[in-house]
């Protein structure tokens, strides 16, 4: 093999070499993209969903006027709006509340919707001695987020509070404080007034999930196609070498081909009269005849 040859085969085998890793490595980057979207969808949280009227969540419970009808788990987190107007005789503070740390409280508010009864609005945090800004006026609009009821047990104490204060957010704790109908929900408000800050929901609802087959495919044909061109690669290689050392007469019909034979001297020419056999005869001397 010349060097001029073999130089040339290196160089054939490398670049191919470094185009199959470049194809397989994109190959594979696609199907672990595919698998990622089709292994699992993901859909919005209901916090995050467009609001709906709070009344096709929990106008249930307040309409049946029993205040221990359950939210379900779909009700749960779901972004509502809720429009009526504040109730000024119940502007409360919920005590011993954090918010990043810092004790504060919540300030709670009961908003009556036009059917009469009345839904309890977390508007917001204050920190520990401050005063909450004072109930809005008038119609209101308030954009937030339903969660359930809260026990009894997560209240940081049994003592008896100061008027205006109550340990948990409840329906059930409520109803002494009002004579009307409540929903045995609340809502944290998500844009809270001047001198509020906005409480997060502690249950923004659960995500579904589902897998999508589909695209699980498309992901395992990426796969597919990267091992397909390992395979070729391998053969293009192997046809490489094949071709290299029938080039330098390394295998069986690489050798090459020999001169046009010419004549043996011993075989006589097509049409030509053989030379006369020489013999030795008796007593040594050379008997000279044709040959038959």
């Amino acid at each position: 093999m010349t060097p001029t040859a073999g130089a040339r085969v290196t160089a054939r085998s490398v670049t191919l070499t470094l185009v199959t890793v470049l194809v397989v490595c994109v190959l594979v980057a696609l199907g672990i993209w595919q698998w990622q979207r089709g292994h699992v969808i993901v859909t919005e949280p209901p916090a995050r969903e467009a609001a709906v009227p709070v009344g096709q969540v929990v106008s249930g419970a307040a309409a049946s006027g029993t205040p221990q009808a359950a939210l379900t788990a779909d009700e749960v987190g779901r972004h509502v709006t809720v429009g009526g107007t504040f109730d000024p005789q119940a502007d409360l503070l919920v005590a011993s509340r954090r918010l990043d740390g810092r004790p504060g409280s919540w300030a709670l508010g009961i908003v009556r919707t036009p059917d009469g009864s009345g839904v309890p609005v977390v508007r917001g945090w204050v920190p520990q001695g401050t005063p909450a800004p004072p109930l809005p006026t008038g119609p209101v609009v308030v954009d937030g987020v339903v969660q359930a009821p809260e026990g009894s047990d997560i209240a940081e104490t049994t003592k008896a509070l100061p008027a205006g204060e109550v340990s948990v957010v409840s329906a059930a704790l409520l109803v002494n404080v009002v004579d009307y109908r409540l929903a045995n929900a609340y809502v944290t408000d998500s844009a809270p007034a001047a001198g509020l800050l906005a409480v997060p929901p502690t249950d923004p609802g659960q995500a579904s999930r589902r897998l999508d087959w589909r695209n699980l495919a498309y992901a395992a044909q990426w796969w597919v196609f990267a091992a397909f061109t390992v395979v070729v690669w391998r053969r293009a290689l192997r046809d490489d070498r094949e071709l290299a050392a029938e080039r330098a007469g390394d295998v069986p019909g690489g050798e090459p081909l020999p001169d046009e034979a010419t004549p043996d001297e011993g075989v006589p020419a097509a049409g030509a009269t053989p030379d006369p056999i020489r013999t030795t005869g008796p007593g040594g001397r050379d008997d000279m005849s044709s040959a038959r």
